[in-house]
């Protein structure tokens, strides 16, 4: 794995095109900044994953759960109206 130029073996883009990627079972679907979306099955699941989070390549599983996150926190207040609703006497 090259660091300093910031590619990885067999992968045809370097970190800085890569926008965000999604892992599913055998692959990842990777979106470059350029609106492409690839598909790159890497000999080594783990490393490659690794490689994306030390390259600052943004991982949309953690987008989604964070989203969650935040609709329940809103939804458990009565929404974003119920933030800032006066309680009547």
């Amino acid at each position: 794995m090259d660091t300093e130029n910031n590619t990885y073996p067999t992968l045809q883009f370097p970190a800085s095109e890569l926008s965000a990627f999604s892992v599913a079972t055998n692959f990842f679907s990777i979106s470059l900044k350029n609106g492409e979306v690839i598909h790159f099955t890497p000999d080594d699941m783990e490393a490659f994953y690794n490689w994306l989070i030390k390259q600052g390549v943004r991982d949309i599983r953690n987008d989604i759960l964070e989203e969650k996150r935040t609709s329940v926190a809103v939804k458990s207040v009565g929404g974003w109206k119920g933030l800032f609703q006066r309680k009547r006497r």
